[in-house]
């Protein structure tokens, strides 16, 4: 283990650049995908096509959600959005908040067992300095954790990271989880969602 953690620090920023990248270019690939599917003009269309793989089709994307929070390739809106466009609103939203559950889980718990330096490899120095030092603010960093989970622009994966450095138990972190980010998830994942057919319906008129 001890081989792996150096390996890591050794080619973080390469690591933090390449992931960078990957991300970039699936943004690239899924709104190829969209556009190139017809999702706008026919959804019901597309959603039909994905039951067709069965049931690997959602646990595939709760896959991909799960490894999306632990190593952020995409940005979180762009999974979350995609998860209601392929599967509904009801079980594209139940997707979304269990992926990320279990994937921000994940993140508290890792960096719990193997510390700080776990939580610095996948995320860029400016960011880990900006919020590392919320680890020794005790109850003000329960205050501010709920808050990140309910207001969009704060790094929700890294700061699940940084709530296994602290004190906080396992308990309140599900807690403060749960009551916070489903409902916000949810609204936050509607707003680009009808924004991309707002702009859809802009181009189409020209």
């Amino acid at each position: 283990m001890s081989h792996l953690k150096e390996t890591l620090i050794r080619y973080q920023k390469p690591i933090i650049r390449i992931t960078g990248i990957i991300g970039i270019l699936l943004l690239i690939v899924f709104a190829v995908f969209i556009i190139k599917s017809g999702f706008f003009n026919d959804p019901d269309q597309v959603r039909i096509w994905i039951e067709g793989f069965g049931s690997i089709a959602p646990l595939a994307f709760l896959g991909i959600t799960f490894v999306q929070v632990v190593i952020p390739v995409l940005p979180g809106n762009v999974s979350t959005v995609a998860g209601v466009m392929l599967f509904g609103i009801g079980l594209g939203s139940v997707l979304n908040i269990v992926g990320i559950f279990i994937g921000s889980l994940a993140n508290f718990l890792l960096a719990r067992k193997f510390g700080r330096g776990f939580a610095s490899y996948f995320v860029k120095q400016e960011t880990y300095d900006k919020y590392i030092g919320w680890v020794n603010k005790g109850k003000r960093f329960e205050r501010f954790f709920w808050i990140s989970m309910i207001f969009p622009g704060f790094p929700d994966d890294f700061i699940c990271l940084i709530a296994g450095l602290t004190k906080m138990t396992l308990k309140k972190f599900v807690f403060y989880f749960l009551l916070c980010k489903p409902i916000t998830l949810f609204i936050y994942t509607l707003f680009p969602l009808y924004g991309m057919h707002l702009l859809y319906d802009v181009f189409q008129s020209f």
